[in-house]
């Protein structure tokens, strides 16, 4: 074969070694990039293991904090908190409580490692006595107004015990613009939004139940979480969620 016959471009040529395949690279997964997910309960010295997931468990505030230590030390990019109340109401009015559980994990935490990064999941789910939310039969998401109030109430307030981010995992529509609104009002409005603009229905959250003791513990979410089959409805999720964060 002449060398005219032989291709000058060879991609390959970059995939030759591990070093050079590290070079070129386009992605790269680093321990600051990571966040994790932590369930914090009332209680002191708990470290509760969740049957279903491993190697994860429910803490206590004091045992979160070793951990969020441990966090700090690895590199890690941040934790995020969820909350298991001490008692469940029809409003869920621990998650905007001042000594809600989360917001006590929250003050707790920046006390003792003040530079990590501290993210509070915002759900009013996990501290419902019972399944309260009304269905829009229009809509795919559950949807009321009062809901996204106390979304808002819920974000203020895990902002105001020194939250970095607020992350609204509830899938409701409107959320986005109702915490935004909530968070400026609040003199809030450097704390930015990480939206659950795309979650998809799976299996993976059966486990997460348990773990993050959310009602109802029967059924499934597919009426209001992502079908893993509609990549283009994700992106016009994702893009309704980032049109509601721009309002104001």
């Amino acid at each position: 074969m002449s060398s005219a016959q032989f291709p000058i471009r060879r991609m390959r040529r970059l995939r030759r070694t591990a070093a050079l395949r590290r070079l070129v690279a386009e992605t790269h997964i680093v321990p600051s990039q990571l966040v994790w997910p932590q369930f914090v309960v009332h209680g002191e010295g708990v470290r509760r293991p969740i049957a279903t997931l491993p190697g994860v468990a429910q803490l206590s505030v004091d045992q979160l904090v070793k951990d969020a230590e441990r966090a700090a030390s690895l590199g890690l990019g941040g934790i995020i908190l969820f909350g298991i109340p001490a008692t469940k109401d029809a409003t869920g009015s621990e998650a905007y409580d001042d000594q809600g559980i989360v917001q006590q994990a929250i003050r707790a935490v920046k006390r003792a490692v003040p530079d990590l990064l501290v993210i509070g999941d915002v759900c009013c789910v996990r501290v419902y006595r019972s399944r309260t939310l009304r269905r829009d039969p229009g809509r795919r998401r559950p949807t009321t107004i009062p809901s996204v109030y106390l979304l808002g109430k819920t974000a203020v307030m895990q902002a105001r015990a020194g939250a970095d981010l607020v992350a609204p995992s509830d899938m409701l529509d409107g959320r986005v613009a109702g915490i935004r609104k909530a968070l400026d009002g609040g003199g809030f409005s450097h704390t930015p939004i990480m939206s659950y603009a795309a979650k998809f229905a799976s299996a993976f959250y059966g486990p997460f139940r348990e773990a993050a003791g959310s009602t109802p513990q029967f059924g499934d979410r597919q009426t209001y979480q992502m079908a893993l089959a509609n990549g283009d409805e994700a992106m016009k999720e994702i893009q309704l969620d980032l049109d509601e964060g721009r309002t104001s």
